[in-house]
């Protein structure tokens, strides 16, 4: 019984999240909304050779940047450095698309190890580096896909 124990809590579920979609080359990596009237979300796409990383919230719209619909302020901070830009506000308020340098800034310190706090107005949530390289790797490793269905997995 303690054997069981002391197994199942060495294996921590990792708040990083991996979905292929099986019919194309595509999948998806997602760090869930903890909090859900201040939190964001994170969800990192990868489709057609391309990676875009999208922030999400749920409670209200996420406030236009100087009265810009398409534009919110974001600000990314780990350990000592801080990063703050602009990102593109899609319709609804709800979700950004982040720029190349604010999804480089978000993985290099991901993949580093070190918790990334992102900022939004009204909004924030740090992200904790918890078993993101093994799911980053995992989004780009796709199973091999075959035109007819075998009976096993290969």
């Amino acid at each position: 019984m303690v054997f069981l124990l002391v197994l199942v809590g060495c294996f921590a579920a990792s708040p990083w999240t991996v979905s292929h979609l099986h019919d194309t080359e595509s999948a998806r990596l997602s760090y869930p909304i903890h909090d859900l009237v201040n939190g964001v979300g994170v969800e990192m796409v990868y489709a057609e050779g391309v990676m875009r990383c999208y922030l999400e919230v749920h409670a209200q719209q996420i406030p236009p940047y100087l009265g810009s619909e398409k534009e919110a302020l974001v600000t990314l901070r780990a350990q000592t450095a801080t990063l703050r830009s602009i990102a593109h506000r899609h319709a609804g308020g709800q979700r950004l698309l982040l720029t190349p340098e604010l999804h480089d800034f978000l993985l290099e310190a991901l993949l580093a190890g070190t918790p990334v706090t992102v900022e939004l107005q009204g909004y924030f949530a740090t992200l904790q580096p918890d078993q993101f390289a093994e799911q980053y790797k995992r989004i780009k490793n796709r199973s091999l896909t075959l035109p007819i269905q075998l009976p096993f997995k290969l």
